[in-house]
């Protein structure tokens, strides 16, 4: 089985029971057909950023990490938007926003950070880049939120 085959059934597995060693886990990859070496088990852990927390039966448990890091890139993004963006326009269900020089590649990356919902892709140059969303008004939502970021 592939890492990334592998790692989504430890999110599957934690998601639905109750895990809290990685012996545990490594038991429920092995009735699930995975052949895993411990080591292997402790790097995909690190990876998939899962941590050890009480859940409400007061039992210690694996869980995704929630990232309040999506708060933080939020933040960035925003002063970005602030710093960088000097021109929002809608066209259809894209959105193409002029920067500042060097300003498309920085806000981009921020926004594909926070990975919105609407956000089908972004396409980056040097003073210009292109958010596709799904629809013209997804776009339009979009654009606006962009603007309220440059408040």
């Amino acid at each position: 089985m592939k890492k990334i085959q592998r790692q989504a059934l430890i999110r599957q597995i934690i998601t639905e029971k109750p895990i809290s060693t990685q012996e545990e886990l490594l038991l429920c990859l092995q009735d699930a057909g995975v052949t895993a070496t411990q080591a292997t088990i402790s790097r995909d852990i690190r990876e998939l950023k899962l941590v050890k927390s009480t859940d409400e039966n007061k039992q210690v448990r694996y869980n995704l990490f929630s990232q309040p890091a999506e708060t933080l890139h939020e933040e960035r993004l925003q002063a970005a938007v602030k710093r960088e963006v000097l021109k929002i326009q809608v066209v259809q269900f894209m959105i193409v926003v002029l920067t500042e020089k060097d300003g498309a590649d920085v806000v981009t990356n921020w926004l594909d950070e926070v990975a919105y919902p609407e956000v089908v892709a972004t396409i980056a140059g040097v003073d210009t880049f292109i958010v596709i969303c799904r629809s013209e008004e997804e776009a339009q939502d979009f654009a606006e939120k962009l603007e309220r970021m440059r408040e």
